[in-house]
């Protein structure tokens, strides 16, 4: 059980160190206005996704949005006062409300400007890093990670990471395919999002803790 419980640890801080590496690095590129070829070869891959598909992507943008968090939220919130896990729903409330602050504060700092292209979303805001990838990444990992937090059967915790990652990947495909991101916008938003949750679940595991004693 502690080898099982050291190589999980060990894995968290892997991947955690890549997600600071990936936006310290593309955070340096886009404030120096350096280009990315990533940004052009993935843009160039998902133009091939066709115009029908639109209304669908559109709909998955909305659940990174403001209202379609704020929907699922309280669902979510509801369920977890159901629980009775009360720290739970403030942990995710408290984390997806700071989240998006500081996501408001990086695209301030970095100011990148949108895609010079015909928008097929409204956006009112700067580019880096995607506020979609970012917040949204909090908000469904968080509530991922509570959901496996009551799951004993494998095949059920399998099923909610692979439901969630694609969702994930569908909403960050969402505003490139939208033309209101690059792809490094999402990808950042990714990175950003992963090292904000995993703080956040930390210091959540922390005060659970400290409550059960």
């Amino acid at each position: 059980m502690k080898l099982m419980v050291n190589k999980r640890n060990t894995s968290t801080y892997l991947s955690l160190g890549f997600a600071v590496v990936i936006a310290i690095y593309i955070s340096i590129k886009v404030a120096t206005k350096q280009t990315f070829w990533l940004d052009e070869r993935l843009a160039d891959l998902f133009a091939y996704v066709p115009d029908i598909f639109n209304p669908f992507f559109l709909l998955l943008a909305e659940l990174g949005d403001k209202k379609g968090i704020g929907f699922v939220a309280l669902i979510v919130l509801g369920w977890l006062l159901l629980k009775r896990n009360l720290l739970g729903a403030a942990a995710i409330a408290l984390s997806v409300a700071l989240g998006n602050e500081v996501n408001k504060l990086l695209k301030e700092l970095i100011a990148r400007p949108r895609p010079e292209l015909d928008h097929l979303a409204h956006v009112d805001s700067l580019s880096f890093p995607s506020g979609h990838a970012m917040v949204g990444f909090i908000f469904y990992y968080f509530i991922a990670y509570l959901v496996l937090d009551d799951l004993k059967s494998s095949k059920a915790r399998i099923t909610v990471i692979m439901l969630t990652v694609l969702l994930l990947l569908l909403i960050g495909s969402s505003r490139i395919i939208l033309q209101v991101h690059y792809p490094t916008d999402v990808i950042g938003g990714f990175a950003f999002g992963y090292i904000w949750v995993l703080a956040s679940i930390y210091i959540y595991n922390f005060f659970k803790k400290k409550l059960k004693k």
